[in-house]
């Protein structure tokens, strides 16, 4: 009888691109958000994904209380440092 085939999508490993972790003053609460949700809140949001959070919405996960770019406590990126983010009066041109 024939041999079956293995599904090659679940032989792949999934890529980790690590973390950033996030800080609730309100709550005083510190909790932690993968990049992939990031991304994925950020594609839904304004259409593009990127190692910034600045315009990104993320919520308190005890509160529900918007999360400042201020407060956020750290980056947890294993491979990869973020790239820096540049404003447009910044561009050389």
């Amino acid at each position: 009888m024939g041999k079956k085939k293995r599904n090659k999508s679940k032989l792949k490993q999934k890529e980790d691109f690590g973390s950033a972790e996030f800080y609730c003053a309100k709550c005083d609460y510190t909790f932690e958000i993968d990049w992939e949700t990031i991304w994925d809140i950020q594609e839904c949001t304004h259409g593009y994904v990127g190692y910034h959070l600045n315009d990104t919405f993320i919520c308190c996960e005890k509160c529900g209380e918007f999360i400042e770019d201020k407060e956020t406590v750290g980056v947890k990126n294993p491979s990869k440092k973020p790239s820096q983010f540049i404003m447009d009066d910044e561009l050389p041109f």
